[in-house]
Parts: structure tokens; sequence; C-alpha cells
């Protein structure tokens, strides 16, 4: 019984160390700087236009994902899935292809994974653009999040590195 349970833990730290480190061959900076090219920050007017409290928490979904990359792959495809509809959406869809084929190795079991709270945050995200009617004002808050979700990433990759 010892034996199983020590199989168990085993694998379980297999696993984790094996996200970790497909984690650490991401190109966070990509995101970052494809997002950038898309605007750099929520204009002043667009800033009254929305309720924080009622979108995405980038820091809640960067908690759940962590260095789960069946998580992170839910993420990058919903992600992709929702910028298709951007007006200039071709740097950013380009780092999360990249992004999936660095960590597509680590993907396993992926249909173990609860992923109810990644299709929460990006159906509200979704519904939020839709209310906006894509608007100008709706990307700069899509685009602010997303930067703060994938910044949140790369200092958590950067900062387990060390």
């Amino acid at each position: 019984m010892i034996w199983i349970k020590i199989t168990v833990i085993y694998t379980l730290v297999c696993l984790l160390h094996a996200h970790k480190k497909c984690m650490g061959h991401v190109k966070w900076e990509l995101f970052t700087l494809s997002l950038d090219s898309m605007g750099s920050a929520i204009s002043l007017d667009c800033a009254y236009e929305y309720d924080k409290a009622s979108l995405c928490k980038p820091h809640d979904l960067v908690d759940m994902v962590n260095h789960n990359a069946v998580l992170l792959a839910d993420v990058i495809n919903r992600a992709e899935t929702l910028y298709r509809e951007n007006p200039n959406p071709k740097m950013f869809i380009e780092a999360l292809q990249h992004t999936r084929y660095t960590i597509r190795p680590c993907i396993h079991h992926s249909h173990e994974v609860a992923k109810e709270h990644v299709a929460t945050c990006f159906n509200t995200l979704e519904s939020f653009l839709k209310k906006k009617s894509h608007s100008q004002c709706g990307w700069e808050v899509i685009n602010s999040i997303m930067k703060e979700v994938f910044r949140r990433l790369e200092n958590r990759s950067v900062r387990r590195r060390r």
C-alpha cells in the first residue's frame, strides 16, 4: 500500500516538474509585445465605460492556471478564438500559436482537468465585447486584461526558474 502512495506522489511531482519545464520555454515577451502593438493602455474615455469587478480577474485566472500546461493551452485556445474578432490580431495570434506548439509535449490527460474557471472568464470577456459591439474601447479593456494575465504568468514562470 505504501508503494502505491509513493508511486502516485512521485508521478505527480514528475508531472509538475514537466509542466514547469514547459512553461520555462514559453516566450512570454511575444505576448506583451504583440498586445502592446494593439495599444498601450485603456484611454481615459474608455476607463469609465466598464466595471472592472464585473470582468474576469487576471490574478484569479493566473492562480488557477499556475504551472498547468493543460489550463494554459485552454487559455491560449480561448484567447485565439476571442482575438479572431480583433481588427489587428496577427502578431498576438502568432504568439498564441507558437506557445501552443511549445507546450504541446506537456499536455497529458486534458480530459481530467477542470476548465470551468477558464471558460467562465472568457465567456465574461466575450459578453463584454459583444455588449460594447467590439468597439475600440472594448478592445482596450480586453487587451489590458490579457496583458495582465500574461505578465503575471511570465512573472511566475521567471520566479520559479530562479
